[in-house]
């Protein structure tokens, strides 16, 4: 038997094209599962109403990222695929894989829910062709959510069964609650942290009747990544952090757009607003996503940071994601693959 390991990022546009961010837009908002749920109404608006406007506004945030920060290419892109290059060679000499009883994956590959290439499709077609019978897929989304983790599977499946996909799909999701993903994201907060500094630690809004009743954990997962994250840090800082910790949420629809309704809070745009006048210096992590994008960089270093100054604040930091950070990929071959259950 033949098995691979798939790991299932969002995606992005392929390039700095106007053409390329209203194909990424297209995809992505016009997957049910971004609204949470069919609509020919929603789909109908978002070609006709939103894109035409839309492609042109995301452009404009994509190209001050691009300018401000020398990009070549879209940034997930760059560090998705260093993670999955630092994962290969990490996974091939580890000696904890067999110590963990770790399937023994003929090959690892990487694919995109939207936008850029290699897509779910093209891999699966191409791991076919290899001679693989089962596929380990993995979402790259700490917490679990409809609209990230399930979307991924759904999406996966729905690949597989258009192009008639021969082998088995098995899944897991969310790896949040492994103490070595929240211990990683710590260290990274520890190494920038000051002790002066309020910690914000800042998780992508969905809509609140998501969670109503507990019918997705994504708002759970996300009170439990922030604890266990603080936790960490308290072990890993001691003395050198001793400050206020936030959970917040950032990158929700604003007022008067579409999908309406409440979203997950409190903001971090509200949060920094506050912090701002009280003169309080802040460190923000998005631990929502494992590799930086338009939502990390663009949305903290320029929206985001804009509210804080002009409201008077003194200092703001931004924490990378993990991308492909060597202590990460070692906790990743070692400790959160061999304990996640794929079925």
């Amino acid at each position: 038997m033949s098995t691979a390991l798939l790991l299932v990022q969002l995606g992005s546009p392929a390039n700095l094209d106007v053409d390329d961010i209203e194909t990424y837009l297209h995809q992505f908002l016009g997957d049910w599962h971004t609204i949470g749920k069919k609509s020919l109404f929603w789909k109908l608006l978002l070609k006709f109403v939103i894109l035409p406007k839309g492609k042109f506004s995301s452009y404009d945030k994509y190209l001050q990222m691009f300018n401000s920060n020398d990009f070549k290419e879209m940034p997930l892109v760059t560090y998705s695929e260093e993670f999955l290059t630092a994962l290969r060679r990490k996974f091939v000499a580890s000696d904890a894989l067999e110590q963990h009883k770790v399937e023994d994956y003929v090959t690892i590959r990487l694919a995109y829910q939207y936008g850029c290439t290699p897509s779910i499709s093209e891999t699966l077609k191409q791991l076919e062709k290899d001679g693989v019978d089962t596929v380990h897929m993995l979402p790259l989304y700490p917490q679990r959510s409809g609209v990230t983790t399930q979307a991924a599977i759904d999406n996966v499946l729905d690949c597989a069964r258009k192009i008639k996909f021969k082998g088995k799909i098995l899944s897991a999701t969310g790896f949040c609650q492994n103490e070595a993903w929240a211990r990683e994201v710590a260290k990274t907060i520890s190494e920038q942290i000051e002790e002066e500094d309020t910690l914000l630690v800042s998780f992508h809004s969905i809509q609140s009747w998501r969670v109503e009743n507990a019918s997705d954990p994504y708002r759970s997962d996300c009170e439990q990544s922030f604890k266990s994250i603080c936790q960490s840090l308290a072990e890993i800082a001691g003395d050198k952090f001793s400050g206020e910790a936030h959970l917040v949420y950032q990158s929700k629809y604003k007022p008067g757009k579409l999908p309406s309704g409440k979203w997950l809070g409190p903001s971090l745009a509200e949060t920094l607003q506050q912090l701002g006048e009280q003169n309080k210096p802040v460190v923000v992590v998005s631990p929502a996503f494992t590799a930086d994008n338009l939502e990390t960089i663009y949305e903290i270093d320029d929206e985001a940071s804009q509210i804080y100054y002009s409201a008077g604040g003194p200092r703001l930091k931004r924490i990378p994601c993990l991308n492909a950070n060597p202590d990460w990929i070692t906790a990743f071959v070692e400790e959160i693959l061999p304990a996640l259950k794929f079925a």
